[in-house]
């Protein structure tokens, strides 16, 4: 899933037997989603449709994946084309891993496969039409997996429970002292957190811009891509959205970072969510700021 994991549950109640199988099936029900939807994983549905990219072999889609792929149609048209999930060639253009490169002269070319407009369709099976096109649910993935967790150990009957996955977190109920969870969020702008927010039954999901970062042409850009254009996008350092969903959070943050600024705070508070916006240096902004002057100040 793209970082370290936490799964907590209260005890207090509960047999440490029974909760040591609760955490099993937690931990089979990530394995199993990361193996299908992770483009790391060479036998995953992930890869095999863009492995079949141009062949004209289309590849069938479970209810679940075609979910996703619904959810991500939605989200490129809401946000004008910003968030795409056939951006992965822009990768020969601007190499964030450790000692990368960038190449814009490789954009044009790049450009040429990405689109999801361009996906063909036959009822639920999906074909790229080019050799070269790539579809990526890393923006998606991670946060549904945190609501499937979230839902097995309800399902189980936790009543206090808190699942993380590389940074965006679900809570059941409070804290078994009858508490609400703390829950930090990182400062963009240093190794610590910024401030913590109390979460009863709600997730939390962060989507920033600052962790990865490449320079060219004396600028640091940020590894968020602008699909329509094939550049790091200026936006946000990073956005923070509270809801009852961690999918649905972290898509609105996603988007967020996406656009410019100004952009960015109309999307937001389009949301009617609670959120944070924040840039390095810079006193944050959103309504979690506003409820914790205090702490961010």
């Amino acid at each position: 899933m793209g970082g370290p994991a936490l799964l907590v549950i209260d005890t207090a109640t509960r047999a440490q037997r029974s909760t040591e199988s609760i955490l099993d099936q937690a931990a089979e029900l990530l394995a199993s989603l990361e193996s299908r939807f992770s483009r790391y994983r060479p036998e995953s549905l992930i890869t095999q449709i863009n492995q079949r990219a141009g062949s004209g072999n289309y590849t069938q889609l479970d209810t679940e994946t075609h979910g996703l792929f619904d959810l991500a149609g939605q989200l490129w048209t809401e946000s004008e084309g910003l968030f795409d999930i056939t951006s992965g060639p822009l990768r020969h253009a601007w190499d964030f891993r450790a000692g990368g490169n960038a190449a814009p002269s490789n954009i044009e070319a790049a450009l040429e496969l990405v689109g999801y407009g361009r996906i063909e369709w036959r009822g639920a099976s999906c074909h790229l039409p080019q050799a070269g096109m790539e579809v990526d649910l890393g923006g998606l993935a991670k946060e549904y997996a945190v609501d499937r967790t979230t839902a097995l150990l309800r399902n189980a009957g936790i009543t206090s429970g808190l699942v993380e996955l590389a940074g965006d977190v679900a809570v059941i109920g409070s804290q078994g002292d009858e508490t609400p969870w703390s829950v930090a969020i990182q400062d963009p702008g240093g190794s610590g957190s910024l401030c913590s927010v109390s979460l009863v039954d709600a997730a939390l999901a962060t989507s920033g811009n600052y962790a990865r970062t490449l320079a060219y042409s004396g600028k640091q850009y940020g590894h968020l891509l602008d699909p329509r254009s094939g550049w790091p996008v200026s936006g946000p350092d990073s956005v923070s959205v509270i809801d009852a969903h961690c999918l649905t959070a972290g898509a609105v943050a996603t988007v967020a970072c996406l656009k410019h600024q100004g952009e960015a705070i109309d999307w937001l508070r389009a949301s009617q969510l609670p959120w944070l916006l924040c840039n390095a240096g810079v006193h944050p902004v959103g309504p979690i700021a506003d409820t914790l002057t205090a702490s961010v100040a």
